[in-house]
């Protein structure tokens, strides 16, 4: 079982990125995978921490108020990338990782953090400016969630399908290759 945060961010996320500056700052951790395949977030003594599935771009209001609540989705605002964030549960430091991670990838980009996301900040990139909420160009990956809240465009059992498919949800949503929604 893990320790779910999703992240809700204003621009496209570059996970790596972001990983590499909590690196660069003295995180000791060792940065693993990517695409197609989530990054993982691994301590000095190679046991897994954290891993961060793929962006998914969410353009319906309705999807975010399914997926985590009216209250919460009422603090809001779509379009939004949504990136889920899961740290191991038995090992004490990776909550701490992961909620650092999460925590940042606000701070640059603007936007919130579920559970306990207590305000909609704005983006502090330079780069923020000039990235528009552009549909994703890879396909977002869902899997099984701990904490209640599933991954957009998913069921909350198990993911969203493969080959791109469209998958209808409430007020018309639907995922097609990593955008929920128009």
């Amino acid at each position: 079982m893990s320790s779910d945060l999703v992240a809700l961010v204003r621009r496209r996320p570059d996970v790596h990125a972001v990983a590499d500056g909590m690196i660069a700052m003295g995180e000791e951790l060792e940065l693993r995978g990517g695409e197609p395949e989530p990054t993982r977030l691994y301590d000095p003594g190679g046991r897994l921490l954290v891993s961060i599935e793929d962006a998914v771009q969410v353009s319906v209001q309705g999807e975010i108020g399914r997926l985590l609540g009216a209250d919460f989705a009422a603090r809001v605002v779509a379009p939004v990338w949504w990136v889920d964030v899961r740290a191991v549960a038995d090992v004490p430091e990776a909550l701490r990782v992961a909620r650092k991670f999460a925590d940042s990838l606000v701070h640059w980009l603007g936007g919130t953090v579920y559970p306990d996301g207590a305000s909609d900040a704005p983006a502090r990139s330079w780069k923020a400016g000039d990235q528009g909420g552009g549909p994703a160009s890879g396909p977002g990956a869902s899997s099984p969630g701990g904490s209640g809240a599933s991954s957009p465009g998913g069921s909350g059992e198990g993911g969203v399908g493969t080959g791109g498919g469209a998958f209808g949800g409430v007020d018309g949503a639907s995922y097609q290759g990593g955008i929920i929604g128009g």
